[in-house]
């Protein structure tokens, strides 16, 4: 046979070919060959072995054909280990947390990350705690609350880039917080080992852009769910500032839509956070969840935006309303239902003042879930008015707002008066130079134009 059942070798023309490379650079055969001559086993003790291989082998051929085949609707059954409407506050603690903790940390670590801890919780209360605190004292509340939880972070001695991993490995030990190299396929790959063997990995990415060089391992994580017959749930967390605000500054390699790079892996839960208190509440679901997530913060806004938290609360994976349009507009037809997400969130909440001053409103939604969508949500804002505006975070072609858009017009069509309007980036890369980023980044004056224009038929 060749790569395939579908692709045997002799209907490529290769099989001497093949033969010749199998009897030369067979790697199983020289791995033998080295062994014995090493004497790390005999020849009958190979061969003894090669028997004891060959049985496993049938009898795993022999329990596949003798088995029934999976009924047809498995596939999406066995999609999320956790369903997205679990609520994750009543997940229970593994029993051995303290114990675990009690043996691991010290008094001295125990003191240092609780002041730690204190400090942050200090600043949630008084509405000053930053996006990227709020995700550094989830994940150390989830590290205290699971010892299973480990985390892998570039710089993480140091606080990466914007503070997330700080003082995990000086809490948690070298093998629970891991220092990595600059290779994101190689500890994404590690991370999804760990989560095989009963760990439950969080894999913190300086900008969420390099998960690119991961992309095999991301997709390998949502399939092996399903590939496994649900043997394995692969509890990973995937997450890092990420996304292109306008007047980033950050050149193409930091400003891709790897959001929309992803939305197609099978299994996997995408989401967004842009205020410290959605950072802080969808961390602490995605670090609980059983199947593999990846999150995303704005890269702009990880220090500038400060807020407030519900302590110890996990929100629900769902978008949320940020603002409602008046009844008057809604009345009046000037009200349009706004999507957005990232660094979107804010360019809409500054476009409700302008938008006010000429008399139209907007119900804003913040997409906390990319993946899945949250439907629902969307369709009671429709159902006021009617009208939808999509301000996107990635390409025009196979974006975020491509995919909303399309399953709007297939299950709420009889909701819209007039045709979506996709604000997304161009078809291009993001340039460096302001004067070219802002005709390809969308923004608050672009969002203003397109509710003007759905409420007027005007520009």
């Amino acid at each position: 046979m060749g790569h395939s059942p579908a692709d045997p070798e002799h209907e490529r023309g290769r099989k001497e070919e093949k033969t010749w490379a199998r009897k030369h650079y067979d790697p199983i055969k020289a791995f033998e060959a080295k062994c014995t001559a090493c004497g790390i086993f005999t020849t009958e003790e190979l061969k003894a072995a090669k028997k004891d291989v060959q049985k496993t082998v049938i009898h795993a051929m022999n329990f596949a054909n003798n088995s029934p085949e999976p009924k047809a609707g498995l596939a999406k059954e066995l999609e999320y280990p956790t369903p997205p409407d679990t609520d994750y506050n009543k997940i229970a603690p593994p029993s051995f947390a303290e114990t675990v903790d009690e043996r691991t940390i010290s008094s001295e670590q125990k003191q240092n990350v609780h002041s730690h801890i204190d400090t942050l919780r200090k600043k949630a209360e008084d509405g000053l705690i930053s996006i990227a605190e709020a995700v550094n004292l989830a994940i150390h509340e989830e590290m205290l609350r699971d010892p299973t939880t480990t985390l892998q972070a570039e710089d993480l001695q140091a606080g990466s880039s914007y503070g997330i991993p700080r003082l995990t490995q000086q809490t948690y030990g070298f093998l629970r917080a891991s220092d990595e190299i600059i290779d994101e396929g190689h500890f994404i790959g590690k991370s999804i080992g760990e989560a095989m063997n009963g760990y439950r990995p969080i894999v913190e990415l300086m900008n969420t852009n390099f998960g690119i060089y991961g992309m095999a391992e991301i997709a390998s994580c949502g399939n092996t769910y399903l590939q496994s017959g649900g043997q394995f749930k692969l509890p990973l967390t995937i997450l890092g500032a990420g996304g292109t605000a306008p007047d980033q500054a950050l050149g193409a390699e930091h400003s891709q839509p790897l959001h929309a790079y992803i939305m197609g892996v099978p299994g996997l839960k995408i989401a967004t956070a842009a205020s410290p208190e959605a950072a802080y509440g969808i961390t602490k679901p995605m670090i609980r969840d059983d199947g593999p997530c990846f999150l995303i913060f704005p890269v702009k806004l990880m220090k500038e935006i400060k807020g407030t938290v519900n302590l110890g609360q996990c929100m629900p994976l769902k978008a949320a309303l940020l603002h409602k349009a008046s009844d008057e507009s809604v009345k009046s037809g000037n009200a349009v239902t706004v999507l957005t997400y990232l660094h979107g969130v804010k360019e809409s909440m500054d476009s409700i003042e302008q938008l006010n001053k000429e008399a139209m409103d907007i119900d804003l939604i913040e997409l906390r879930t990319l993946k899945p969508l949250d439907m629902e949500t969307i369709r009671d804002s429709l159902q006021r008015t009617n009208k939808l505006c999509i301000l996107d975070e990635s390409t025009r072609s196979g974006g975020v707002g491509a995919t909303i858009s399309s399953r709007v017009c297939e299950e709420m069509f009889d909701l819209l008066d007039a045709p979506v309007i996709r604000l997304a980036m161009d078809n291009t890369p993001v340039p460096y130079a302001s004067s070219m980023e802002k005709v390809v980044v969308k923004r608050s004056t672009d969002l203003i134009e397109g509710v003007m224009k759905l409420c007027t038929s005007r520009i």
